[in-house]
């Protein structure tokens, strides 16, 4: 296969970033013939050392002159190259992945990451739509998403290529039982939440929260920490190369996210043999296998994240019960598996007509 994906950057940090990475280079090492279309970013290297071409292509642009600059370059590639699948993962590249398909031959592929985003009806541009999640697949019905359009592949890169360049052997290791959240700090995933419910059980616990990532409320949240009485025993790492250090020297790993269509990193927090307590929303019921890999709360709910908190420091067995569970029937969240579920995706719309977008209808 002969394949583009389109991504506005490859920089740390960006879930839907991570996925179409770690995709690509899988593709490649596949033997597919793959190019990324973006900006640069830390991930660059990944890619090369895959077999993937990187192409600089400017999407995220308010500069008309710009757009029609990256769609030559874009119509361009696609001829010279002979792309079968052009495979769009953020709304700007849906739009000028449309448009350089429909004069030619190539397939466009939409993957939505983000549906609580109300933009994310762009999406519907693909001749074919992944869901990332079956609760996905139904929100995105519901949003009026056509059902020939959509196909469910779960989000699967462990054992991918960005966790095999940056991952290491290295542990965070703590005198007591470490807490922790890898996220972006903005407000939808419910950090301050996860703040307010530690400090509620601090007292009764020697432990830490550690907090991995960065974003716009960062600030806000350090301000609130300090304002709990246990600010020395809340830490931010800001955004780290390898979140595995943290969490594998965690004992619980928490995701408060108010909404969350699948939620990569409890995968990784899974593999890592965390204990795991998540909101209860979207794709993650489904990553936590129903609530038997972890612990499902209702999202904002401090009184709940703290009960689930109380509930493993304060039994052992319980804890050590919740990891076990945590790290086991991993299997289908492997890379292989995502690479399987896309080519035969792909292969099956390579071979039928092309669509006339359900979304430019309605």
């Amino acid at each position: 296969m002969r394949i583009l994906h389109l991504a506005n950057h490859c920089r740390m940090g960006h879930g839907n970033v991570h996925l179409a990475v770690d995709l690509a280079c899988v593709q490649a090492e596949k033997g597919d013939h793959v190019f990324y279309g973006g900006e640069g970013g830390e991930l660059e290297p990944t890619l090369a050392a895959s077999g993937v071409i990187h192409v600089p292509l400017v999407q995220r642009t308010r500069r008309p002159q710009d757009l029609l600059s990256s769609l030559a370059r874009l119509r361009g590639l696609i001829r010279r190259h002979r792309i079968d699948v052009v495979h769009a993962h953020m709304m700007s590249g849906a739009v000028l992945g449309y448009v350089a398909t429909r004069a030619s031959r190539a397939r466009l592929v939409t993957t939505v990451h983000n549906s609580f985003d109300s933009h994310s009806r762009i999406m519907r541009l693909g001749d074919r739509v992944v869901a990332i999640s079956r609760a996905e697949h139904a929100t995105l019905r519901d949003a009026g998403f056509s059902e020939r359009q959509l196909s469910i592949i779960v989000n699967a890169t462990l054992g991918g290529a960005r966790m095999r360049m940056f991952g290491t052997n290295e542990t965070l290791t703590r005198p007591v039982p470490i807490l922790c959240t890898v996220c972006g700090l903005h407000e939808r995933k419910g950090v301050a939440t996860l703040i307010d419910a530690f400090a509620s059980i601090a007292a009764r616990y020697d432990s830490e929260l550690h907090i991995v990532g960065d974003g716009p409320d960062r600030v806000a949240l350090e301000a609130r920490a300090a304002q709990t009485g246990f600010g020395n025993r809340i830490v931010f790492h800001g955004s780290l190369e390898d979140p595995g250090r943290v969490l594998r020297g965690a004992a619980i790993f928490a995701l408060a996210s108010h909404a969350e269509p699948m939620g990569l990193v409890n995968i990784e927090a899974r593999q890592a043999g965390c204990a795991i307590v998540a909101s209860d929303v979207g794709g993650i019921p489904e990553v936590l296998d129903e609530g038997q890999a972890g612990l499902l709360v209702p999202p904002r709910d401090v009184a709940a994240f703290a009960a689930a908190f109380d509930r493993l420091l304060g039994d052992p067995a319980y804890l050590a019960e919740m990891k076990r569970r945590s790290g086991s029937n991993l299997e289908r969240f492997g890379v292989d598996h995502l690479w399987s579920e896309h080519d035969r995706l792909y292969r099956e719309l390579v071979g039928a007509p092309k669509s006339v977008s359900a979304a430019i209808a309605s």
